[in-house]
């Protein structure tokens, strides 16, 4: 197959998404395919027409974050009739967007940590804040991934720097509950939960960005330190919110699960880091597949539902899995 792969983009995700591209092109070119990475630019709607006309069979998407993550290049590629791995513009769109995706949570009885959106125009005070979420407060920018953008403020000061670090990556930005306890994360593949990795963070128990990239700023557990309770608990929480949203293909949910042992979604990631090391290809590890085992097996599964696509009504996407 001719395969396109879409790689780096202008989000502040750039260098993560180059890293997943190369290392997805390598896997399909070992599977036989040819594979072209394509740095996305402005001129990306003609582009994809002009790599469509060229024989272009399927594009690959390593972006990460708004313009690549959002639905907007997905909705590119439905129009184009061209086959991608991941889940639809609206899925993607939704589950983008983390205030949109709390929401939904709540209205479907997902638990979700509380949150309230800061209005710059009526800033609250720290004691106002506090008095509704408690203490710490995680300041998160609404649509951002990797991290980036995200802090812990523990006083005034620090909400003030938090504040202005999410400002700078997201136009919405909003205080959460922090949740004591454990980071879980959760691959799943087409409605496949693949085994649970607990994330600890070399400082503290806040999974920041440098955490999560620096050299030695986690380890990863696999399995969880959670009891067989626990863990299922956590497993039904994250299909469900998989399942609601509408993903489809490889998503990451992420949680955090306190000492009771009660889970509490934060974000599904529809497009998650595709690295060597990235936590996805470790929980495929742990079940015995390679990385380039699973690039195949999405690649596989994309296909199959391109296929069902074009043989539904009017072209639509068959419809998500009931929660």
């Amino acid at each position: 197959m001719n395969i396109v792969i879409l790689a780096g983009g202008r989000s502040a995700e750039r260098q993560v998404s180059l890293v997943t591209g190369k290392a997805c092109k390598r896997a399909l070119e070992d599977l036989g395919h040819r594979a072209k990475l394509i740095d996305p630019e402005e001129d990306l709607p003609l582009r994809l027409w002009q790599e469509r006309q060229a024989g272009c069979d399927f594009v690959w998407i390593a972006l990460h974050g708004p313009g690549g993550e959002d639905g907007v290049v997905q909705g590119m590629l439905e129009w184009l009739g061209l086959p991608y791995q991941g889940s639809g513009p609206l899925a993607s769109a939704l589950a983008m967007d983390k205030l949109v995706s709390k929401q939904i949570f709540r209205a479907e009885g997902i638990p979700t940590p509380e949150w309230l959106v800061w209005d710059e125009a009526q800033p609250l005070s720290w004691a106002e804040c506090v008095a509704r979420l408690g203490s710490p407060l995680v300041v998160k920018p609404s649509n951002s991934g990797s991290t980036v953008g995200i802090s812990l403020a523990r006083d005034e000061v620090s909400l003030a720097q938090g504040l202005a670090l999410a400002s700078s990556v997201s136009s919405r930005v909003f205080l959460e509950r922090y949740i004591p306890g454990k980071e879980i994360t959760l691959s799943i593949f087409s409605g496949q939960v693949l085994p649970a990795i607990e994330i600890i963070p070399a400082q503290g128990d806040f999974y920041d960005y440098e955490a999560k990239y620096a050299p030695g700023g986690s380890r990863h557990l696999i399995p969880c330190s959670l009891s067989a309770a626990g863990l299922a608990r956590c497993e039904a929480a994250g299909l469900r919110a998989y399942r609601v949203l509408g993903c489809e293909g490889l998503a990451r949910v992420d949680l955090r699960v306190d000492a009771d042992e009660n889970p509490w979604v934060l974000e599904v990631n529809t497009l998650p880091g595709m690295t060597p090391t990235s936590l996805c290809p470790e929980a495929a590890a742990a079940l015995g597949w390679t990385f380039t085992e699973l690039v195949e097996r999405m690649l596989q599964d994309a296909l199959q539902r391109a296929a069902l696509t074009r043989s539904a009504p009017s072209g639509s996407r068959p419809s998500p899995q009931p929660a």
